[in-house]
């Protein structure tokens, strides 16, 4: 090893420092994730690598300053993992203007994986980068995805995401450009845009998945404060006005408009709306309503059937 090719070890103990000095909640996993990228090697395989050819600790360096000034470490990277329930993952790539997939929307993926009936016609709305619906189609080879989103920026993302699948996955996911909040505007963008895809627009949905907006505006008087990496994501993606419940509401008329009886919906909410989202769906005629909570204990998701 010469002067100019450091050790992992002491590149990623620098790193660990300056990341916690900034705020930054995991230093050391966001430092090996770094690494790894500037290497080109798996995070696992660290452990593996002897020093840093002079290329990777300038990379590095370059994006461990973006880091330390709170971008987000999959907007540095460039992708996220997203976790399917038999242990692998998708591959997202994501940036300004599509919101960060998290871990815990792994859990209404294994929901829905779960309860999706063979030969299923499934919903994603607010699609963003295609996280559940990549993941519905990666996971079920039988299944057909309808990925809903309204944002452009977005839009541009989930067409990336599911043109880079395989082709045995891109092809039973189609895209509407639509929002989840605007029944009649949906039904007019399946007919214009999914009908001629082969979509079928007469046959009732089996089951939808949502990952929609829901951070209240609003908390305790105050406008809600949040981490700099989530202020990265499109605010249109994140808040929900001042009690969070701005999109799921009247999302669920597009829900039971395009379902029948016995169409499952699993909708992921704020950890503070849970007995709002559990009123809202029993008054629009919704069955079985059970709420269930995220790896963190803390109440995330709830599920129904449409009555």
């Amino acid at each position: 090893m010469s002067v100019s090719d450091p050790s992992p070890s002491v590149l990623i103990a620098d790193a660990v420092a300056r990341l916690s000095a900034a705020g930054v909640e995991s230093p050391r996993a966001d430092a090996d994730w770094l690494l790894a990228h500037a290497l080109r090697v798996d995070r696992g395989r660290l452990l593996l690598v002897d020093d840093v050819p002079p290329r990777a600790a300038a990379e590095f360096e370059q994006m461990l300053r973006r880091r330390e000034a709170r971008e987000p470490l999959q907007h540095v990277i460039g992708r996220v993992a997203f976790g399917l329930p038999d242990g692998a993952a998708v591959d997202l790539r994501v940036g300004p203007g599509v919101f960060i997939p998290r871990p815990e929307t792994e859990l209404l993926l294994q929901w829905a994986v779960s309860t999706a009936p063979a030969d299923a016609v499934v919903a994603d709305f607010c699609s963003g980068s295609g996280a559940l619906a990549i993941g519905l189609a990666a996971a079920c080879t039988d299944l057909r995805v309808l990925a809903v989103e309204r944002s452009a920026a977005a839009l541009t993302w989930l067409r990336r995401n599911i043109a880079a699948q395989p082709l045995p996955i891109a092809q039973r996911i189609v895209v509407l450009a639509a929002d989840v909040t605007d029944p009649d505007g949906m039904r007019r963008a399946l007919a214009e845009q999914a009908e001629p895809l082969g979509w079928p627009v007469d046959e009732p949905l089996d089951l939808v998945v949502a990952n929609p907006p829901y951070v209240p505006t609003m908390q305790d008087g105050v406008p809600t404060r949040v981490s700099p990496e989530v202020r990265a994501d499109p605010a249109e993606a994140v808040f929900a006005g001042p009690d969070g419940m701005a999109v799921i509401v009247p999302m669920l008329d597009a829900v039971r408009g395009l379902g029948r009886s016995g169409t499952a919906l699993g909708v992921e909410h704020d950890d503070a709306t849970g007995t709002a989202v559990a009123a809202a769906l029993e008054a629009a005629g919704f069955t079985g309503i059970t709420a269930r909570s995220d790896l963190a204990g803390a109440p995330r998701l709830h599920t129904a059937v449409q009555g």
